[in-house]
């Protein structure tokens, strides 16, 4: 059963599995091998200098350099309708308006720089809860939010690491209630991640 309840234009026809560079076709395998190139991408992006600011721009280049070994998608914003279970996702054609309002407010704040501790959580969390609503890549879209929290943190003089949460279903059930209006748990785990 697709992840995304229907057929898609990312995906070979008569088929769930995501057109990619190796032109594998089969979904396990395609899954185990993105791991793999994601994980050494991501592993990069943490002894790199981030950008700063981590405007649009940065945050769609996160998403090309994570998934550029992987997918011909990468960076680029998706085209098509997507949910997962009961969460349908922004309409393509509102992606890159909102995202320019996000990122217009993310600037207007100064990227969160110089916020004390409290307030830079609950500010992140809102920003994350943004993005996360929009899902504005066809995949890809936790890693991208999480590498670009992350980044965001650093130039805002705080360290966030992602990997002190010990499975990713706190992740995911934080995304899901900041989907629904409510940051608490999102804010929550990002109280304990942040140094």
């Amino acid at each position: 059963m697709s992840k995304y309840q229907h057929s898609s234009m990312y995906c070979y026809p008569d088929s769930d599995v995501l057109i990619n560079h190796f032109n594998l076709m089969d979904d396990e395998k395609l899954k185990e091998l993105e791991k793999v190139y994601t994980l050494f991408r991501l592993s990069e992006l943490k002894i790199n200098k981030p950008a700063n600011p981590v405007d649009m721009e940065a945050f769609l280049a996160i998403h090309q350099y994570i998934l550029q070994d992987v997918y011909p998608f990468a960076g680029e914003l998706r085209k098509e309708m997507i949910s997962k279970g009961t969460s349908s996702f922004a309409h393509p054609k509102f992606i890159e308006p909102e995202l320019h309002k996000i990122f217009a407010e993310l600037a207007a704040e100064d990227y969160l720089k110089d916020l004390p501790r409290e307030r830079f959580i609950q500010r992140l969390a809102y920003f994350l809860a943004e993005l996360n609503a929009l899902h504005p890549f066809r995949e890809g879209n936790g890693r991208t939010v999480r590498e670009f929290a992350r980044q965001l943190a650093i130039n805002a003089g705080y360290q966030l690491d992602w990997e002190k949460i010990p499975g990713p279903a706190e992740i995911i059930n934080a995304f899901v209630d900041s989907f629904n209006a409510n940051n608490n748990r999102l804010e929550n785990l990002l109280d304990e991640i942040i140094s």
